[in-house]
């Protein structure tokens, strides 16, 4: 399990690595030895392209985001409304007097703001770290959600304290149906652990950063520079989804 956690590691990092890697070769070419220069350079100019200017990262992308159908509409007999930490900077929020910082998941939590407000009737669940609750308490607040309809829960560092934390704190019926609402990258593998601990979730996918897929969208993504974000975000993903799989956290590795 350490070594596949220093090789996902590597991964992750291989937009910094290659282009790090790229010094190096011209480093070894002039100075050591020309044939393991090129070797080396021809590696980090692959891996570089790959991450920055290929589609691949889109494509992984895609895959994530659609693996769950895009709802309109909540199911008729759902119970509740499960909203994921994770849209909010938390070193930056931190220090900006108590004023959120927004990431690139912000629009995870305002359209579940929209989802609260069409279906007032059902209770709401927040789950993410103490900051997190703090700076969703006040943007609930002043976007007139009723405070009555929420539990929060703080306590949690990663999407599996989320829904172990959350199961325990509500402990909900096995027939009871929870809507589960984060971004859409992000729902494959947070299916796969509140199913593991026996949540009755049913996915409502949001905040979107690829709506369809075609030649002409992933020729002029190539230059996109948001490239080597998705190359972290896809990474750290599929790698996730195959350590809580195999670690038995989830019960499938890619959840349907």
């Amino acid at each position: 399990m350490q070594f596949l956690r220093y090789l996902f590691g590597i991964i992750i990092h291989l937009d910094l690595i290659s282009a790090m890697l790229v010094l190096l070769a011209c480093i070894t070419y002039f100075r050591t030895s020309r044939k393991k220069g090129r070797k080396l350079l021809l590696f980090s100019l692959v891996s570089f392209f790959i991450i920055h200017f290929s589609p691949f990262s889109r494509v992984m992308l895609y895959q994530l985001e659609h693996r769950f159908h895009q709802e309109t509409e909540l199911p008729g007999d759902a119970k509740g409304l499960i909203l994921l930490g994770g849209s909010f900077s938390l070193l930056e929020s931190k220090s900006s007097k108590g004023r959120p910082v927004y990431n690139l998941a912000a629009g995870r939590v305002i359209e579940f703001i929209s989802l609260a407000r069409r279906y007032p009737h059902l209770p709401i669940l927040f789950t993410g770290a103490p900051i997190e609750v703090e700076l969703t308490k006040k943007l609930f607040d002043e976007m007139g959600i009723d405070p009555a309809r929420v539990t929060f829960e703080g306590e949690s560092r990663n999407t599996f304290d989320n829904a172990n934390n959350s199961y325990k704190l509500i402990q909900p019926k096995p027939e009871d149906k929870w809507a589960l609402v984060t971004s859409a990258f992000h729902m494959p593998r947070s299916m796969g652990l509140f199913r593991g601990v026996g949540w009755n979730v049913t996915a409502y996918p949001v905040d979107y950063h690829i709506a369809s897929l075609s030649l002409s969208k992933l020729i002029s993504g190539m230059l996109d520079r948001q490239n080597s974000i998705a190359w972290r975000v896809i990474t750290s993903e599929w790698a996730s989804l195959f350590n809580n799989y195999i670690s038995g956290k989830s019960p499938e590795f890619f959840p349907r």
